[in-house]
């Protein structure tokens, strides 16, 4: 009975997975032109009070936020279906999203069900200031995670961020261990429902993922780009979609 039981929860996991990979098979969408004013609120059936993580948030130093700014987001489910969060931010040390109720509440829902989720600028929401797609990890193997997506197109920057927990040796002269957050990346190129990790983010790191051709050559040669941040890395991959828009027409 107990093998049967573990079959059926090993099924449904399974099955769950694969609907958030076909939901991201092509391109991580980073549009947000679809948001309308009146959209529905997001009300989980069972939230989590975040006061009821195990972890005390005030005795740890650094926060466990992808940003400890409450913005408005959306969120999208695999079942296609989308709904709004006034307020909320992403915990990057428990992967759940916390908001704030009508009743000014805290609470936490974890990612079942959720495939994207889209900050948007409070002053303006039409315009997403950050966006996330929930993929199976490819760091652990085991489960889904919240990936950062840093540009469009065929080729994308993704990366994995976790916040994790440090403590430190006992300072005799506080008196005290200082327990703190530190932060923890991952990089990986998205590519038609593949993630490609990267061993760092690093020319030779990323031309290993992302190959060059005649015209992504000629760019780097001219800019004398080292590939070694997050922005000479867009700007790279943006070419690399450009050529191989390029060269699809071509050959069309």
């Amino acid at each position: 009975m107990k093998r049967i039981t573990n079959i059926i929860r090993y099924s449904i996991f399974s099955w769950v997975l694969l609907l958030v990979m076909q939901a991201n098979a092509q391109q991580l969408n980073m549009d947000v032109r679809d948001f309308d004013g009146n959209m529905q609120v997001y009300d989980p059936a069972n939230p989590s009070k975040s006061k009821g993580n195990k972890l005390s948030y005030a005795e740890v130093e650094g926060t466990p936020f992808w940003s400890d700014q409450w913005n408005p987001a959306i969120i999208y489910f695999s079942n296609g279906s989308k709904a709004k969060i006034n307020q909320a931010r992403l915990n990057l040390y428990t992967n759940e999203i916390h908001y704030l109720s009508n009743a000014n509440e805290e609470l936490a829902v974890d990612n079942n069900g959720i495939v994207r989720l889209v900050f948007l600028n409070k002053n303006n929401l039409t315009q997403p200031i950050a966006s996330f797609a929930v993929l199976m990890n490819h760091v652990t193997g085991n489960g889904t995670a919240y990936y950062k997506v840093l540009n469009a197109g065929m080729f994308q920057l993704i990366v994995l961020q976790k916040q994790l927990v440090k403590t430190s040796p006992y300072d005799p002269i506080q008196a005290k261990s200082i327990t703190s957050f530190y932060s923890k990346k991952d990089y990986a190129i998205y590519k038609e429902g593949k993630i490609i990790p990267l061993k760092d983010l690093d020319k030779s790191s990323v031309l290993a993922a992302v190959p060059l051709d005649i015209l992504t050559t000629s760019w780097l040669n001219s800019t004398k780009s080292k590939l070694r941040n997050e922005k000479e890395v867009i700007e790279y991959l943006e070419q690399v979609n450009l050529s191989n828009l390029k060269i699809n027409g071509q050959q069309q």
